[in-house]
């Protein structure tokens, strides 16, 4: 019986105090990507395209989807990226960059794995990439490809 006086007596305390607005929780202003300059890079390959003619990638539903967790933090192994102007000739590594930042709290920066040449029999050649992020949460993610460079916000869960 006294526990339960107790429980009434926290209960009227919280209901005689007013109500204070709860702070807004931070919403991540991920990329929606748009109709844009990027032309479908193989004949049937349909997505949701974000750049311009000369680098774009896929961004599904403004989120990265956590691949594989390792002890540096969550990988996300592949990433494709296509460009008007891209060469797979030129080399084995073309140069592209990637840099990210988190948005939503403290993190270590993006770790960039490099970038690597991808050719598909009948279709074309891309380039692949891999990247892993030290934390969950709101990325912004930076590319650069020669003279191009695209930003875009991905919620990786």
């Amino acid at each position: 019986m006294h526990a339960c006086r107790l429980i009434s007596i926290a209960a009227a305390i919280s209901l005689s105090l007013p109500l204070l607005p709860a702070a807004d929780p931070f919403t991540c202003p991920v990329t929606h990507p748009i109709a844009s300059d990027s032309p479908e890079p193989f004949p049937g390959m349909h997505g949701i395209w974000f750049g311009t003619e000369k680098l774009w990638t896929l961004i599904e539903r403004g989120r990265w989807m956590s691949e594989r967790h390792t002890d540096q933090g969550y990988r996300q192994p592949k990433i494709v990226w296509f460009s008007s102007v891209y060469d797979w000739k030129e080399g084995v590594h073309p140069p592209l960059t990637i840099t990210g930042r988190r948005l939503d709290g403290a993190s270590e920066p993006l770790i960039f794995h490099g970038a690597n040449n991808a050719f598909i029999s009948g279709k074309g050649p891309f380039i692949t990439s891999s990247v892993t992020l030290p934390s969950l949460g709101c990325w912004q993610i930076t590319a650069q490809y020669k003279d191009q460079g695209i930003a875009f916000v991905v919620n990786v869960r």
